[in-house]
């Protein structure tokens, strides 16, 4: 599961939490969690802990913002820190 390219930016996206979390699984995971068509949710949200399809395809739509939780859970999962998201930076407490 370790990621494969060298031109991938592992550290962070600007993307919005869907479009990263697939891009992010296509790169490490390959065709296993992702189809052409996106992200397979059921498959995917069965890896992490605590995490239901249902929520996974809400924050995946855009219909409702991914909880820090979910975004910990899914970097946990992908090797990479949660910083990754840029919603989580976003929720993180500014330093005055």
């Amino acid at each position: 599961m370790a990621p494969s390219s060298a031109g991938f930016d592992l550290s962070r996206s600007e993307l919005p939490f869907g479009e990263a979390l697939t891009a992010l699984v296509r790169e490490v995971e390959d065709d296993l969690f992702v189809t052409a068509r996106g992200l397979k949710i059921n498959t995917f949200a069965e890896m992490l802990e605590g995490v239901s399809s249902t929520t996974l395809a809400a924050a995946v739509a855009g219909a409702a913002p991914p909880s820090p939780r979910l975004m910990e859970e899914c970097a946990r999962f992908l090797r990479v820190r949660p910083e990754y998201f840029r919603e989580y930076r976003e929720a993180l407490p500014q330093a005055a």
